[in-house]
């Protein structure tokens, strides 16, 4: 019965062009209309139809010594965003897990998709009381550390969108003020780190700090979230550990 539904819930023109793209591999990186055809076993007209689709979105591109089709520079990019994903959890994973050893607090791992921030990885703290996100969960980026570690480094244009739909305020101490915004985040970006408490929730407080690539382009924020009452005693001590594993991260990234 569920491989009845697996299979009716198929969109099958969108199936076709997925067997499409598998055709392209190293040993057969050209693939000409006719040949695809028949080794998919469609018209020639319906394949053609889906290669200029294709080649219209950046997905293909036509050799035009050849007149055969290549994967396209849309299929690169997105292959990079998935390959920096998997490579940046397998590098920060066990320093996080020596962050957190070292600092007795949850140590998160955030990355921004569109204009919200994901919890991509996590260590959590074996204390009673913790401080956790769930993995995967899409939260705001104007409240939190390693939020508004990401926020303060997107592009101007993101930022005003993010403004310009309105700041939830989560606690009496949540910043929504767009230009009192503005001025904090211009801080966080000269800092170089984030420090922030009871702005997301009553009693927490995170330290986060960015991760490079070898462009020197954010593509992460560490942090160390925890109790504030425990945290703030030893703020200095957390963030230059927290700086550390950050840099020891990006080093091993590729970054400068």
């Amino acid at each position: 019965m569920a491989e009845n539904v697996k299979k009716t819930a198929i969109l099958e023109t969108g199936d076709r062009i997925l067997r499409m793209l598998e055709c392209f591999t190293v040993d057969k990186p050209e693939w000409g209309v006719t040949e695809l055809g028949e080794h998919l076993g469609l018209y020639k007209s319906v394949v053609h139809r889906m290669l200029v689709t294709l080649e219209h979105r950046g997905f293909v591109s036509k050799n035009p010594v050849t007149q055969k089709y290549v994967l396209g520079i849309r299929l690169f990019e997105l292959g990079t965003i998935v390959a920096n994903q998997m490579n940046l959890r397998t590098v920060a994973k066990p320093i996080m897990e020596k962050l957190c050893e070292s600092t007795g607090e949850t140590v998160m791992l955030m990355i921004a998709d569109g204009l919200e921030g994901i919890c991509i990885e996590k260590v959590e703290s074996s204390q009673s009381v913790r401080y956790t996100s769930p993995l995967g969960k899409r939260v705001s980026l104007h409240a939190g550390a390693t939020t508004k570690i990401l926020l303060a480094n997107l592009s101007p244009d993101k930022i005003n969108q993010i403004i310009s739909q309105g700041l939830e305020k989560f606690t009496e101490y949540t910043i929504v003020d767009p230009s009192e915004l503005l001025d904090h985040l211009q801080t966080i970006r000269e800092q170089g780190y984030c420090i922030s408490s009871n702005d997301f929730s009553l009693g927490g407080m995170g330290i986060a700090v960015p991760i490079r690539d070898h462009t020197g382009e954010v593509i992460a924020g560490l942090s160390i979230s925890g109790l504030e009452f425990r945290m703030v005693k030893i703020t200095d001590d957390l963030l230059l550990q927290c700086l550390n594993a950050a840099d020891l991260i990006s080093k091993r990234l590729g970054g400068i």
